[in-house]
């Protein structure tokens, strides 16, 4: 399997997802040891300049993933760059479903990583997390 996919359906249109998976990523995205490249200095998350970015208290940031197709309100797609042996790329895409936006995530390329590391991954746990934070961004 050279891939894993995950998703999830929020209760908006694609337009209103793709904004706010995008746009508003800081504001959703989950803080914490687990979730940044950098936590000790780690305080903000942003798409900018063509890359995912994650932003430094100092003023740094580390860029985590190189925006290759930017397609509101359709699909996202970015390389990642945090997986130096790698070459994956993630798409995010946005389709209307009845009752809102199904955000179907894909990431492609595992069979370029080590067999521990793609192994972690097509488990899929990260992604669900991560569209699970999204998701709650309409919880009530």
């Amino acid at each position: 399997m050279n891939s894993v996919q995950a998703s999830v359906t929020v209760p908006v249109d694609p337009a209103t997802a793709f904004r706010i998976f995008t746009d508003e990523i800081d504001s959703w995205y989950v803080r914490g040891r687990h979730s940044w490249v950098d936590p000790a200095r780690a305080v903000a998350i942003r798409f900018e300049d063509g890359f995912l970015r994650e932003l430094w208290s100092d003023g740094g940031h580390v860029d985590t993933g190189r925006i290759l197709a930017w397609e509101p309100p359709r699909r996202l797609v970015w390389a990642d760059l945090l997986n130096e042996g790698g070459r994956m790329e993630i798409e995010v895409a946005f389709s209307p479903v009845e009752g809102g936006t199904e955000v179907l995530l894909e990431h492609r390329g595992l069979d370029t990583l080590p067999p521990d590391v793609a192994g972690r991954i097509r488990r899929g746990y990260s992604w669900n997390i991560v569209l699970g934070w999204f998701a709650d961004r309409w919880a009530g």
